[in-house]
């Protein structure tokens, strides 16, 4: 989220990808204990359902799942200014579970969304039209076996390129430890959510030259299997170092944010390997 108040970058987009039951819902669900509700229906007749919207921060829309016509008909005003930087959905699979033509719309939306942005959008209830395309960051996690099925059809169109993976699973030991404090019921000691204090102002951080050096090396190591040239994930790491110099209260990422990318970058695909 801090990715959101970089100047002159677009915000960060991340996919969280691990075994079904590994919490990976859990995890993003820690960002949306604060900030203003509003019901949402999507879909029409028997079909027809109402979801939670919650403004997070001021510049996160949290959501378990919505569709382009409700994005921009709803919150077209807070994109079209710039103040939305992210849109988080707990589960993909909410977006893979619609009837498949809205689907379709929906995936091919995000696709543009967070990459070179959305002009306009028009159906037959609505027009969205803005004269600076709206881009912004996807925040979502999806199960390894989900993402198995779709995995073809994602990189045909560019989509796993846009969004930097995280994937995981556990060792052993592990899933040991989880299923002991389950037992014990220290989920009930968990502290339910974060806070995190956003500049009201976009905020440039510089980036040295041989940091984004190091950063380059790192990207082709980790770059999507299609994205041949490398700079999407080039990107996506100077954006991730400079969002952490950012976290930190610094305005010049320096060697401990890539100290941090080094020990990060094996989390970095779709393959779940990485064991925690």
């Amino acid at each position: 989220m801090w990715s959101g108040a970089l100047k002159g970058e677009r915000p960060l987009s991340i996919m969280i990808i691990a075994s079904v039951g590994a919490g990976k819902t859990t995890m993003l669900k820690k960002v949306h204990q604060k900030g203003s509700i509003e019901k949402v229906t999507i879909g029409r007749g028997e079909k027809a359902k109402e979801v939670e919207v919650r403004q997070i921060h001021g510049s996160v829309l949290y959501t378990t799942s919505t569709t382009p016509y409700v994005l921009c008909n709803r919150y077209g005003q807070l994109l079209k200014s710039g103040q939305i930087k992210h849109i988080a959905i707990p589960d993909f699979l909410s977006i893979m579970s619609l009837p498949r033509q809205i689907y379709a719309n929906t995936l091919n939306f995000y696709n543009s969304l967070v990459e070179e942005g959305v002009l306009s959008i028009e159906s037959r209830d609505s027009r969205f039209v803005t004269e600076v395309p709206v881009q912004i960051g996807l925040l979502s996690t999806i199960a390894k076996q989900d993402l198995d099925h779709r995995q073809e059809e994602w990189a045909n169109i560019g989509f796993l390129s846009r969004i930097l993976p995280v994937s995981f699973s556990y060792k052993n030991n592990t899933m040991t430890a989880i299923r002991k404090s389950i037992k014990q019921r220290d989920y009930l000691k968990e502290v339910e959510g974060f806070n995190i204090d956003l500049p009201s102002e976009p905020q440039y951080i510089d980036l040295p030259q041989d940091i984004a050096d190091t950063i380059e090396q790192v990207a082709l190591e980790t770059k999507d299997a299609n994205d041949t040239l490398g700079a999407r994930r080039q990107k996506q790491l100077q954006v991730f170092c400079m969002a952490r110099a950012l976290a930190q209260g610094r305005k010049r990422v320096n060697d401990s944010d890539i100290a941090l990318l080094q020990n990060y970058k094996k989390y970095f695909n779709t393959e779940c390997t990485t064991k925690v």
